[in-house]
């Protein structure tokens, strides 16, 4: 009987002790690390009458985000002196993506900004600020931006990229210039011109124009592209000048002058061409030089050559 009795207290008291050991410790999973927050990308000061000031917001995530209530504003919202701009409900950035916010508008918060240059802040809908950065004096044809895209670089882009990638190194930083110009056309082929585009990334053309004496003089509208409009990187865009519409305009066979203005109204390029036969075009030669010549071979939309 003792035996037994002692066998149970021996086998309670193992139990006891495996009960109240303690178990080994196992950290916990770290959090997940926080979603990177959206960033100003590239700011235009030098707007006109249908081209406004605008800042570009670069949303650097793998997922939308959504901006409602976040505000941008320069030094009149950080003092008080007027209301900061929000970005209106519903008001989202895909992943990876951009968005232009036009901020010299006729609203209490709108704001131009200073062709001198000045400092601007973003702040999420919550009042913590973001990001704000104090940018350079700007020309007609430049905006100032990060180069890589959200990245800590900033630099001077011409032309600028609006709403569009500001490049990776390279950019687009060279103007878009005419290329080949076509005064002989046809019913079925009218009058044309190739512009082309010298950078490494595209290049928006919304609101870039072309026109002739009868542009330039205001005697017709000039020829916008229409928005939406892009032109590949290294590559060509043809416009028909020779068109229905009011801006359209025939070139003369025996040669005249055109010019090529940007989104902001600055000529970017303009050029004399002379009379061609019928087989013939005007370009430069290599592509974007500021060789031009009679070219006997048309290359409408490709790479020029004699």
């Amino acid at each position: 009987m003792k035996k037994i009795i002692f066998a149970i207290f021996i086998i309670t008291s193992c139990i006891f002790l495996s009960c109240s050991r303690d178990e080994p410790f196992v950290a916990p999973p770290p959090p997940p690390p926080a979603a990177p927050d959206i960033k100003i990308n590239e700011i235009y000061s030098r707007g006109t009458v249908g081209n406004e000031d605008w800042v570009e917001i670069y949303n650097p995530d793998n997922t939308s985000k959504d901006i409602s209530g976040y505000k941008i504003y320069d030094n009149g919202g950080q003092s008080g002196t007027k209301p900061k701009k929000e970005f209106p409900a519903g008001t989202i950035i895909p992943a990876g993506g951009l968005l232009v916010i036009i901020v010299d508008d006729t609203t209490d918060s709108g704001f131009g900004l200073s062709a001198g240059g000045e400092q601007i802040w973003l702040e999420k809908s919550d009042g913590t600020v973001i990001d704000n950065i104090t940018f350079p004096a700007l020309g007609v044809d430049t905006s100032y931006g990060r180069k890589p895209d959200g990245s800590d670089n900033w630099e001077k882009l011409s032309p600028p990229t609006k709403g569009a990638s500001n490049g990776s190194g390279g950019g687009a930083v060279l103007p878009l210039v005419m290329n080949e110009i076509y005064s002989r056309g046809t019913v079925n082929d009218p009058d044309w011109i190739e512009i082309y585009n010298p950078n490494p990334v595209q290049v928006d053309l919304s609101g870039y124009k072309i026109y002739d004496s009868g542009g330039n003089s205001g005697s017709k509208p000039k020829k916008e592209f229409p928005a939406g409009t892009f032109i590949p990187a290294n590559g060509f865009y043809v416009i028909v000048t020779d068109d229905a519409d009011a801006s359209g305009f025939g070139l003369s066979s025996g040669g005249e002058s055109v010019w090529f203005e940007n989104a902001s109204g600055t000529v970017i390029d303009n050029v004399d061409f002379l009379s061609m036969d019928v087989t013939q075009s005007y370009g430069r030669y290599p592509d974007g030089s500021t060789n031009w010549q009679i070219l006997s071979t048309i290359t409408k939309g490709a790479p020029n050559h004699q």
